[in-house]
């Protein structure tokens, strides 16, 4: 019985440790093509039929996440305001760069996105992503000041190029799905 615990815990330590590598490997740092990808995981059925047709493209991954699911999981017990579905992201979420280097970001969903540099991190322009109307005790995200401003949407498939970035500390996010953000620190 002591082997089979002395061993259960020597595969748990190896699990963690691939976990935390595989996390630590997707933050890019010095790269020499930046890259960020803006991932989601809508189910064109049914995010067409509650939103709308054309919210959410057919992609060559196939994509599940339910607009029920993905509406069940904006908002947690634990926080007083949106958490947002976790397969809504930019990956990685920092990368490093030296000044002068260009950072594609390619939109490898199905939904619209943007990548808008802001300030600092606040709610997009969809007012039901921020919370308002979310269940009682949450408080909705401020609108981030660039997401006043109809920033530039990406549409499935597409990729931009930031350019220009000087030296220090860049935050982006979604203005749409405003839990999606990145860092670029520009060295």
């Amino acid at each position: 019985m002591r082997k089979l615990a002395i061993l259960v815990s020597a595969l748990a330590v190896l699990v963690s440790l691939w976990v935390t590598w595989s996390k630590v490997a997707t933050a890019q740092v010095n790269s020499n093509d930046p890259k960020i990808a803006l991932v989601d995981n809508c189910d064109p059925a049914t995010f067409n039929a509650a939103i709308g047709p054309g919210t959410c493209a057919a992609t060559p991954h196939q994509h599940d996440t339910t607009f029920a699911e993905f509406v069940g999981l904006l908002f947690s017990p634990l926080a007083a305001n949106v958490i947002g579905h976790p397969a809504w992201y930019f990956a990685p979420g920092h990368i490093a760069i030296p000044a002068g280097q260009t950072v594609r970001v390619t939109n490898a969903g199905g939904e619209d996105h943007t990548f808008t540099e802001v300030t600092e991190f606040g709610g997009g322009f969809v007012p039901f992503l921020n919370g308002v109307g979310g269940p009682a005790g949450t408080v909705p995200l401020v609108q981030a000041g660039a997401c006043l401003a109809s920033p530039e949407t990406i549409v499935p498939g597409n990729t931009m190029q930031i350019t220009g970035l000087s030296p220090g500390v860049h935050k982006f996010q979604c203005c749409i799905h405003p839990w999606m953000r990145a860092v670029v620190d520009v060295e």
